[in-house]
C-alpha cells in the first residue's frame, strides 16, 4: 500500500497498490456518484506524472468496499500473473471476488467466506463477519490453485448445497481452482462447483 500519485479529475481515489514492476493498482470510483460505484484501475505513470491506464476490472456495484490482496503466481516475476482476492462489503464483508490479473482483470468466481469475529455491543455478544483475506493462504498442486485458510473459523455465506450462513472451523474449508473444472468449494474433503459471474 502506497500514497497516492496521481490526481484525476474524473476519480476519486480509495486506496493504491506498488505491484513493484513499475505498475499501480488503484481502488478509486467516479467522482460522482455512479450504480457502478468502485472499480480497480492497473496503471502505470507516464512523464509529469500522468497515468497511463493498462486495465480496469468489473465494478463492485453497492459495495463501499473492493480491497484487494494479491497472491503472486511466479515468484521469478511476481507482477507478470496475479490472483487478486477484492473484499466486498460495507461495514462487514460479503466475501472475496476471485480475479486473475495478467493482460486485464479476469472475474473467476466469488468466495462467499468471511472471518467470524465476536464482539460486545451495548451488553450483547454479535457476529461480525470481517475481511478474511490476510488469513487465506495460496499453493499449487499440479494445475490446481488452493486457497485455504490460517484462522480458527470461517463464516461460510453459501455452501453451495442449500445451506446458509453457518460457522466452519477453518481446517473444514478451502477453495480450488483449475482451468479445466472451474472454482470450487470444497468442505470435509467434498467438492461443490462455484458457477462463473456472467
Amino acid at each position: 500500500m502506497v500514497d497516492d500519485n496521481l490526481e484525476h479529475d474524473t476519480l476519486l481515489v480509495q486506496v493504491t497498490f506498488d505491484l513493484l514492476d513499475g505498475t499501480y493498482v488503484m481502488v478509486a470510483s467516479n467522482r460522482q456518484e455512479t450504480f457502478e460505484g468502485l472499480r480497480l484501475y492497473r496503471y502505470r505513470l507516464k512523464a509529469a506524472g500522468t497515468p497511463e491506464m493498462i486495465t480496469v476490472s468489473s465494478p463492485a456495484y453497492d459495495s463501499w468496499t473492493m480491497l484487494p490482496t494479491f497472491f503472486s503466481v511466479d515468484t521469478a516475476s511476481p507482477a507478470n500473473a496475479l490472483w487478486v482476492l477484492a473484499n466486498f462489503g460495507e461495514k462487514e464483508s460479503w466475501g472475496q471476488k476471485l480475479m486473475w490479473l495478467e493482460s486485464g482483470f479476469n472475474d473467476i468466481g466469488f468466495l462467499d467466506v468471511a472471518l467470524p469475529e465476536r464482539v460486545m455491543e451495548d451488553d450483547t455478544l454479535r457476529l461480525k463477519r470481517r475481511n478474511v483475506a490476510p488469513h487465506v493462504r495460496y499453493s499449487v498442486h499440479g494445475d490446481t490453485s488452493v486457497f485455504s485458510f490460517a484462522c480458527d473459523s470461517v463464516f461460510i455465506y453459501d455452501d453451495q448445497q442449500g445451506r446458509m450462513d453457518e460457522v466452519l472451523h477453518a481446517s473444514r474449508v478451502r477453495f480450488t481452482f483449475a482451468r479445466s473444472e472451474g472454482l470450487a468449494l470444497w468442505i470435509d474433503g467434498r467438492k461443490r462447483m462455484i458457477k462463473k459471474p456472467a
